[in-house]
């Protein structure tokens, strides 16, 4: 299915009903009426449902002839759903967990994954995880089969295979295919990378059962990157269920680069999956698809049904109160596409990377930042064109290998600008910069041996900034200046924290030497400039306003007419600006995540912004008429330095701004 098609039948609100049973439960299924179940998800604005052939337990809920049906059954949950729904014109998709499949597990141990420690279940662990699945045993004919089986039998529109990120495995089957590789088993790097082959190789095997039976199916696969799906993408991400508000913001503006279909998957949960007696307010579930539709994505809401089978009506009241709220603005936000002009360059994404972990926490402090910052932003890898952006951010951790070089060194050729920080632009054996104007700019120095230290700007980065050090949290890279710029230099103490001299432990840190050693670099005309300390990294951990506010006045020098200025819009509020021919769109989204108790971050209710001052950037085209949607109330405006130019008296939760060209 090419990304036109999928794009003409991607639906736009859908719901993902998870139905994980364990055995016990008597008259599982005893309250499905297929003509209620089907028009609850239509009076909810549903147009598409992934609903159950096999669950996590590893049973079916269709009378399977290759795996396990639900002990007792005696109905085709799965034919009755896809019937009823597609009589009230709604699609389906088949759920099938790949990699979890307790049932499985339980009659055939020798198709479970081994651990290092030779172990098929983790009776300590205890969890959905403590036991799974390989894919090179023979569960991988077993899994196919049933895959086969239901495209055979029900004209379903999708498939949805989950938890595809099995752990590595030790057994003999994997072992050999590592061999096939060139892996070694006693590396735990390469047994990681082949847990990543195994899940591709999975996939591949999918693919093309899929393709002997159909080509018009869509198929997602939880678990893989974004660029591993082949018809569209699925962004799970349940804030509260371990995801966080700083998730989706990053992983979105990753995912919508690729031209496929895409949307979020949110839950109605208060915790997270299988939460069933939990409803999140309804201002919260809103918050998540507004972020959605806001970056040009389609909407999503997890749900799990009960084992007899009856759709909760205060759920489906809720989803239908958000839904049709959100369908209110399908004029101004079909086919809108996301106006950016700032790239964060994700090299490790798509790939396999053992540094994946502390890539991810990076980019999303520089997304975070970004955000905050109303700047308006795309997450890119490798393969992507960079040529578009005026600004490509490279973050703290992500080398470069001669291709990224390349790529980046002909964006610095034609004028294109370039931040970066810590060991962020060195080569992948972190040995030296990788780009020639980095290393004429500054030598590397290995990694910075003081901790903490402070951050002293200065005049031209230092607005905003009160007169005194700022601690800088996690220690970056040591640099001695060449030909480039210093724009800020470093204060150190003569000890480091946690330093012990077995007589103290050193746990207050104060400056009692300001040194000329640079912490912020700039160089190449002005249009590079590189941190020495990880920002993004350190803001996602630590929150430092000041480190945004370097950012900002950076970007300022390097980017001083942005698309998009903004004042009185808090600093947690969103600013997203699509387009559609002969339009463009202003998105500003004003809610605020609060903690509350331990762990748990809730939305209850929508934030307020007052007399919000707008400048957009025209960029040649000067709006006819300025409106908000989707009431059509005009909006007074000004021309002037190129920005069109009004205010917002009000913002609740959510406004949208339409200037038509």
């Amino acid at each position: 299915m090419d990304n036109e098609l999928a794009w003409k039948r991607f639906p736009k609100r859908a719901v993902h009903l998870d139905f994980h049973t364990p055995p016990g439960i008597d008259n599982l299924g005893c309250k499905l009426n297929g003509k209620e179940f089907a028009a609850t998800l239509r009076d909810a604005g549903v147009e598409y449902v992934n609903v159950f052939a096999k669950c996590n337990m590893g049973f079916c809920y269709y009378p399977t002839k290759i795996g396990y049906v639900y002990p007792g059954l005696k109905r085709d949950l799965l034919g009755e759903m896809v019937s009823a729904c597609h009589d009230e014109g709604i699609k389906v998709a088949a759920y099938f967990n790949v990699g979890l499949s307790h049932e499985h597990a339980l009659r055939h141990r020798d198709w479970c994954v081994v651990n290092k420690l030779g172990q098929v279940y983790q009776f300590d662990k205890m969890d959905h995880w403590f036991r799974t699945m390989c894919f090179f045993s023979g569960y991988r004919e077993c899994i196919l089969g049933m895959i086969d089986e239901v495209l055979a039998q029900y004209p379903v529109d999708g498939v949805i295979f989950d938890s595809m990120n099995t752990p590595p495995c030790y057994g003999i089957e994997c072992i050999e295919e590592m061999e096939k590789h060139g892996l070694n088993p006693k590396s735990d790097d390469d047994m990681q990378y082949m847990a990543y082959l195994s899940a591709l190789s999975m996939r591949d095997a999918i693919n093309a059962t899929i393709a002997s039976r159909r080509n018009d199916v869509f198929a997602y696969y939880l678990g893989l990157e974004a660029c591993h799906q082949p018809t569209h993408i699925e962004l799970e991400v349940l804030p509260q269920g371990g995801w966080g508000y700083d998730y989706l913001p990053a992983r979105i503006r990753y995912i919508r680069t690729f031209g496929k279909p895409y949307s979020t998957m949110t839950a109605r949960f208060h915790r997270s999956w299988g939460d069933l007696g939990g409803i999140r307010p309804e201002p919260a579930l809103m918050f998540d698809c507004l972020n959605s539709i806001v970056n040009g994505g389609k909407c999503c809401i997890g749900d799990h049904l009960h084992p007899f089978c009856k759709l909760e009506p205060a759920v489906y009241k809720m989803i239908g109160s958000v839904y049709s709220e959100i369908a209110k603005l399908d004029p101004w936000t079909d086919g809108a596409k996301p106006q950016t002009e700032i790239a964060i360059f994700a090299p490790w994404l798509g790939k396999y990377s053992k540094d994946a972990d502390r890539c991810g926490i990076a980019m999303r402090g520089y997304s975070r930042m970004l955000v905050e910052l109303k700047q308006q932003f795309d997450i890119v890898n490798s393969d992507a064109d960079i040529s578009c952006y005026s600004i490509v951010i490279i973050p703290d951790f992500s080398s470069l290998n001669d291709a990224d070089a390349a790529k980046i060194q002909a964006f610095m050729a034609k004028g294109g600008k370039v931040i970066s920080s810590a060991w962020g632009g060195l080569n992948p054996d972190g040995s030296d910069f990788a780009l020639p104007a980095y290393r004429d700019a500054m030598e590397f120095c290995g990694d910075e041996s003081h901790h903490f230290s402070f951050i002293h700007p200065s005049t031209e980065i230092a607005d905003g900034l009160p007169e005194i050090g700022t601690t800088i949290y996690e220690k970056g890279i040591a640099i001695k200046p060449k030909n480039g710029k210093v724009l800020s230099t470093m204060g150190v103490c003569d000890f480091n924290l946690q330093d012990w001299d077995y007589r103290h432990e050193y746990l207050y840190i104060s400056e009692l030497e300001q040194t000329d050693a640079a912490t912020i670099v700039e160089f190449a005309n002005g249009n590079a400039c590189h941190f020495t300390f990880p920002l993004g990294y350190a803001y996602f951990q630590h929150a430092a306003c000041a480190y945004r506010t370097l950012l900002r006045n950076e970007l300022h020098r390097m980017l001083p007419k942005p698309m998009l200025k903004l004042e009185n819009f808090p600093s947690f509020g969103q600013a997203t600006i699509t387009a559609q021919d002969g339009r463009r769109m202003l998105h500003l989204l004003c809610y605020v995540p609060e903690k509350r108790g331990a762990v748990m971050e809730i939305v209850e209710e929508p934030a307020i912004a007052l007399d919000v001052k707008v400048q957009l950037r025209m960029d040649g085209k000067a709006p006819k008429r300025l409106y908000y949607a989707p009431d059509g109330e005009d909006i007074p405006f000004e021309t002037k330095d190129g920005y069109v130019k009004f205010s917002v008296p009000l913002v609740k939760g959510y406004r949208l701004i339409v200037a038509e060209d």
